[in-house]
């Protein structure tokens, strides 16, 4: 097919042309054959389209430097769209410098409504980049993963300079670094793609990063996050929430180029969204690697925003943080002094309590009715004035405090529900069985053993390190718990795409109920 501006684009289709389409973009220095993998896996449920990006394979390439400026690529995706998929949305899955060009296109005017839902591998868009760098350099805690991107990133200050790349390339160094960097999953590009693809760096970095305009993508956006990338790190391609308001991460063990060792797995995560965007239910995974957006439809209206469970411990912003699970929602006050009002007992189950057994509360201690139990304060601590702080968690206190005030709608607590969670209790300890009891209550789904990857392991008998390889090897997330605070620590360091939960000491039945509030308070939106 033809591009708007003459360019022919080389494209190849696979599947069936009613079913929904997935077109892939491929990055730098590829060519489509990238996807070879991934569209044969999704070929027999999707129509699926690869094409070579103008400059790379059977396409034409520019004469000129501006014929590679993001308004061309994205007039590219536009024609190819007009030719598979006239009269209905597609998807596009894109990688590297596929994948900066597809923010490019989903966040503009031209594909408006031409665009069901976008998974992105390896490849940020420019302005958001150019953004996130500005604000990390601001403050001194940001210096970190900016300079370590900025080193990730030297190789790009390279291609600018004029010859020298194109002579690395075709003297055979290029091929050789590129190996070195990447191994055998990086292929063995044709010199000219490689020689002729510079003009991407060249016609759009320094541009796009001095003069960032951070657009929102208004259609369900999935990243998908190689741990291992030696060009683009986790930090820059997951902080995307500001700018894609249903958005869902996955940290995925492997290298830049994932679409070739991982095939299966991005096949997988891919026609997830696709299912979702497409009206299907929210897969367990999907629910799992939801940063932000609604509960019930990817097509639905943009909920509160939720934490991503793969980021480990909850980085608390001063922005509200609501969760809905199943028609409950579970927040809390959120540091903010309590109101009057709210010293007093909150709606739970029961109704409002003013005070135990109808007497007057005492100053210094407000002790409140939760589920069925008495709470004198958090975890039987005297309560500090001004804080009061019970929440009701299954049949436990506390669910979480922090972050802004809390709004009028959310002032009262209730029961937060875990049905649709797969949850391994792995042991026969006393804590285990309260932990098995305490989130049965509380709608789980509650085993011992089994196939799947389950949301949530408590693991009593040393067996976490298998569940963690199991829940890291699909990159979708899953919080474990257990109660040696060392191996807690290894856990956290080898697998970064989960979130450890230390159960601490006490009575079994405390130990639980704490349990259920710290997964209460990094999971995700709900169910």
């Amino acid at each position: 097919m033809v591009s708007r501006d003459g360019t022919r684009i080389a494209v190849a289709e696979a599947g069936d042309p009613a079913a929904p389409t997935v077109v892939c973009v491929h990055g730098y220095p590829d060519d489509r054959s990238v996807w070879d993998g991934v569209a044969a896996r999704l070929a027999d449920r999707f129509h699926v389209v690869t094409y070579d990006v103008r400059g790379a394979g059977e396409s034409d390439r520019p004469a000129r430097r501006d014929g590679y400026a993001l308004d061309r690529l994205a007039e590219d995706l536009a024609a190819v769209l007009d030719e598979v998929s006239p009269n209905r949305p597609a998807h596009l899955v894109a990688h590297d410098w596929g994948s900066i060009q597809s923010w490019h296109a989903v966040t503009g005017d031209l594909l408006r409504g031409r665009i069901a839902s976008f998974t992105s591998i390896s490849g940020p868009s420019l302005d958001q980049a150019g953004h996130w760098f500005r604000t990390r350099l601001r403050r001194p805690s940001g210096w970190g993963p900016a300079l370590r991107q900025l080193v990730h990133s030297t190789y790009i200050v390279f291609f600018q300079i004029p010859l020298v790349p194109e002579l690395g390339w075709r003297s055979g160094v290029g091929r050789r670094v590129l190996r070195r960097l990447s191994g055998s999953a990086a292929g063995s590009p044709a010199v000219a793609d490689a020689v002729h693809g510079l003009e991407l760096y060249r016609a759009n970095i320094g541009a796009r990063l001095s003069r960032p305009r951070p657009r929102p993508a208004e259609v369900p956006v999935q990243v998908l996050a190689p741990l291992d990338d030696p060009y683009v790190t986790p930090a820059l391609q997951t902080d995307v929430a500001r700018w894609a308001p249903r958005l869902w991460v996955r940290r995925l063990p492997g290298g830049h180029w994932i679409p070739r060792e991982r095939p299966d797995v991005i096949a997988r995560c891919t026609a997830e969204l696709v299912d979702f965007a497409e009206g299907a239910p929210e897969s367990r995974g999907l629910r799992r690697a939801r940063a932000a957006g609604p509960v019930d439809s990817a097509v639905g209206t943009p909920g509160r925003r939720a934490r991503d469970v793969g980021a480990g411990p909850v980085d608390f912003t001063p922005e509200r943080r609501a969760r809905a699970a199943g028609t409950e929602l579970v927040d809390s006050v959120e540091r903010a002094s309590e109101s009057v009002a709210l010293r007093r007992a909150r709606t739970v189950e029961a109704g409002p309590v003013g005070a135990v057994e109808g007497a007057p509360e005492r100053r210094g201690r407000r002790v409140r009715a939760v589920g069925a139990g008495l709470v004198d304060s958090v975890e039987g601590a005297p309560e500090r004035r001004g804080r009061r702080r019970a929440r009701a968690v299954g049949a436990g206190p506390v669910d979480s405090v922090e972050g802004a005030p809390e709004s009028r709608g959310l002032r009262r607590a209730r029961a937060a529900r875990f049905d649709g969670y797969l949850v391994v209790v792995a042991g026969e300890s006393r804590f285990a069985r309260a932990a098995a009891a305490a989130f049965a209550r509380a709608g789980a789904e509650v085993r011992g053993d089994g196939p799947d990857v389950p949301d949530v392991v408590v693991d009593s008998r040393g067996t976490a390190r298998e569940f963690a390889a199991r829940m890291a090897d699909r990159g979708e997330g899953g919080q474990l718990v257990l109660h040696d605070p060392a191996e807690a620590a290894r856990l956290r360091r080898e697998y970064p795409g989960l979130n450890v939960i230390v159960a601490g000491d006490g009575s079994p039945e405390r130990a639980a109920r704490r349990v259920l509030r710290a997964v209460a308070r990094n999971r995700h939106a709900g169910v």
